[in-house]
C-alpha cells in the first residue's frame, strides 16, 4: 500500500525514515544504532509504513536534509551571520530564513534539554537535594518516560510530595527559572530559556504515572487521594492502564493485538484477569487465541517485574495509536460512541 505524503507535512520521524530509505541498509544501519531504543522503534514503525515512495517525495527530504548540512558548514565557518548571507546567495532571501530558523532549533541546547541526556543516577543526585517543586518543574520538561523513570527512584515521600506539585504546576514564572538556571550551571552546566514554563499539569502526571510501575502509581494515587481526592479521581479518570482495554471498541481492540508481537501479549496476560484474556481472546480467530493461551502456559513462572514492563509497553503503544488517531481510548465506563 501506498502512503500517502503532502511534501510540506512530514513530521521528523518520517523525515528521518525516508532518509534511511533514500540511503539504503547498509548505510542506515550505523546510523540506527546511534539513537536511543524508543528512537530507534519509531523510526523503523516509519520505515515500515512508508512503501513506494515519490520520487519527488525522497528528493524534497533530502534537499532539506542538504541544505541543513550546508547551513551548518556555513555556521562552523563563519557564524550565523556568515551562514545566513551565504545561504541567501544560494538559495534566496525566503529560503535561507527558513533554513536558519530549522538550525537555530537544532542546535539550541536548553538546560531543560541538557537534562535529557545526563545519566539517570547523576541527576538523582543533584534532584534528591532540591524542594519537590523545583523536582517537579524539572520533570514537567522532560519527556514522560525519563520522568517516570526518575519519579520512581525518588523516596516514597518524596514521590507523593513531588507529584502533587506536578498536578497542580501552572505556569512558572521567569525568575523561578533564572534560580533554576543558576543552579543548574553551577552544578551540571547549560542554560535554561527564561520564558514561563507551560508543562506540567494532571494531564502530564497521568502520562507520567502511565510510564511507572504499577506500585509506584499505587502509591502515589494513596497519597494524592488522601491530600486532594477530587485531583486524584481527575488524574485517574485520564490515565489508561493495561486492564482498561476491557473499555474499548473491539474493532479497536483488533487494530492493538496486529501492533503487539504475541509474546509480549502472553507475558502481559500472565497475570491479567479473566475477563480481559477473554476479551483478546474474542478478537482474534481460534487459532490465533488458541495459540497465544499455549504460549501462556508455556511461559512458566515469569517475575512480576517483566509483566509489568510488558503491560507498559503495550499501554504506550496504546497510546501512540491514539495520538495518530488510529483508536479512541474512552476516558470513563460512561462514554459514548455514535458510529
Amino acid at each position: 500500500m501506498t502512503m500517502q505524503l503532502e511534501k510540506n507535512k512530514f513530521t521528523g520521524i518520517q523525515k528521518v525514515a525516508i532518509f534511511f530509505i533514500a540511503i539504503g541498509l547498509e548505510n542506515s544501519v550505523p546510523l540506527l544504532k546511534q539513537l536511543e531504543d524508543y528512537e530507534m522503534e519509531m523510526v523503523t514503525v516509519e520505515i515500515a509504513r512508508l512503501q513506494n515512495l515519490p520520487s519527488e517525495v525522497v528528493a524534497t527530504v533530502l534537499h532539506e536534509y542538504y541544505e541543513m548540512m550546508v547551513a551548518d558548514k556555513y555556521v562552523a565557518q563563519g557564524g550565523a551571520g556568515f551562514a545566513k548571507e551565504m545561504l541567501e546567495s544560494a538559495f534566496g532571501m525566503d529560503r535561507a530564513q527558513n533554513v536558519m530558523k530549522k538550525v537555530k532549533a537544532a542546535t539550541e541546547v536548553t538546560g531543560f534539554r541538557l537534562l535529557q541526556s545526563i545519566h539517570p543516577n547523576e541527576l538523582l543526585n543533584y534532584l534528591q537535594k532540591e524542594h519537590p517543586q523545583t523536582i517537579a518543574l524539572i520533570l514537567a520538561n522532560m519527556k514522560h518516560h525519563q520522568a517516570a523513570g526518575i519519579l520512581g527512584e525518588l523516596s516514597t515521600d518524596l514521590q507523593g510530595e513531588v507529584a502533587l506539585r506536578l498536578a497542580t504546576l501552572g505556569k512558572t514564572s521567569p525568575e523561578l527559572l533564572q534560580e533554576i538556571e543558576e543552579a543548574l550551571t553551577t552544578q551540571m552546566g547549560g542554560s535554561i530559556s527564561t520564558h514561563q514554563s507551560l508543562g506540567g499539569g494532571v494531564k502530564s502526571l497521568a502520562e507520567i504515572l502511565n510510564s511507572t510501575s504499577r506500585g509506584v502509581e499505587q502509591g502515589i494515587m494513596e497519597t494524592l487521594i488522601q491530600k486532594d481526592p477530587e485531583l486524584a479521581t481527575e488524574i485517574k479518570n485520564l490515565m489508561f492502564v493495561f486492564e482498561d482495554v476491557l473499555r474499548l471498541r473491539d474493532k479497536d481492540v483488533q487494530k492493538i493485538l496486529k501492533s503487539v508481537d504475541s509474546r509480549s501479549l502472553a507475558m502481559a496476560l500472565k497475570v491479567a484477569s479473566d475477563d480481559l484474556r477473554d476479551s483478546m481472546f474474542s478478537n482474534m480467530s481460534s487459532q490465533a487465541a488458541d495459540a497465544l493461551r499455549e504460549e501462556i502456559e508455556y511461559l512458566g513462572p515469569v517475575r512480576l517485574r517483566e509483566v509489568e514492563e510488558a503491560q507498559m509497553g503495550i499501554v504506550e503503544q496504546v497510546r501512540e495509536m491514539e495520538n495518530r488517531g488510529e483508536i479512541v481510548l474512552t476516558r470513563s465506563q460512561q462514554e459514548e460512541f455514535v458510529e
